[in-house]
């Protein structure tokens, strides 16, 4: 089985301290959660990790920005099997940084649940952004990308997975993707961006656990105090 995408809520922008987004809505069958950061300025996010109601985020990868002169930089958070209900997400900005966030939610195959595979990141100053080889996805996981540019035209051409969204804020750029992968192997979350500029970028995998098979067992008597106990499947 496979994953499927879920909820994709607008991407939306905030300063604040802490952002805070109320009424996010997760849905029965939401086994991944993810929050995608575009935050602006060459100083990281500071004030520690996102909270979904009290569920504490995991950083998929470490903040990735150019290594000279950056003007930005990418996260990317999630968590796991999230009870359904409406939360509030805490997005800590200790330094009033102007970030966009971009809420992403997927759905393992009915009884399933999901798990963080791995993640890559990758910055540079140059064209055609890319988080890096993840390179042991397997068929029905489920990645996740998002990358800032310092680009002031950012309009890829293409992508390796599926919109979700781009952004073009004047004086910087970046977007956001997931693939649903087909087949065992590497996969790579990338841009197709012809002009060069400084960017960072995340690309993380959740795999799949299968529902548990239902085993039952009864036990009948032997004799002489003795039992068996035969496994029905």
């Amino acid at each position: 089985m496979a994953h499927v995408i879920g909820s994709l809520p607008a991407r939306a922008s905030s300063s604040g301290n802490p952002i805070s987004v109320s009424s996010v809505v997760v849905a029965p069958g939401v086994t991944v959660f993810v929050v995608m950061l575009h935050v602006q300025g060459g100083t990281d996010r500071t004030g520690g990790a996102m909270r979904l109601g009290n569920y504490t985020l995991t950083q998929a990868n470490s903040t990735q920005k150019a290594a000279a002169s950056p003007e930005g930089s990418a996260e990317l958070w999630y968590a796991l099997n999230p009870l359904p209900e409406s939360y509030t997400l805490t997005i800590p900005n200790a330094g009033a940084l102007t970030i966009r966030y971009q809420i992403g939610m997927a759905a393992a195959a009915a009884g399933s649940s999901s798990f963080f595979r791995q993640a890559n990141g990758g910055n540079g100053t140059s064209t055609n952004p890319t988080a890096g080889a993840l390179s042991d996805c397997r068929a029905g996981d489920i990645v996740f990308g998002a990358v800032f540019s310092g680009a002031t035209t950012w309009a890829p051409s293409a992508r390796t997975g599926t919109q979700i969204q781009d952004t073009d804020d004047g004086a910087f750029g970046g977007g956001t993707q997931y693939s649903i992968i087909g087949a065992d192997g590497s996969f790579t979350p990338g841009w197709t961006f012809g002009t060069s500029d400084d960017w960072g970028a995340v690309g993380a995998c959740f795999g799949e656990w299968p529902a548990p098979a239902l085993q039952s067992h009864y036990g009948f008597d032997v004799g002489d105090g003795m039992s068996v106990a035969e496994k029905v499947r």
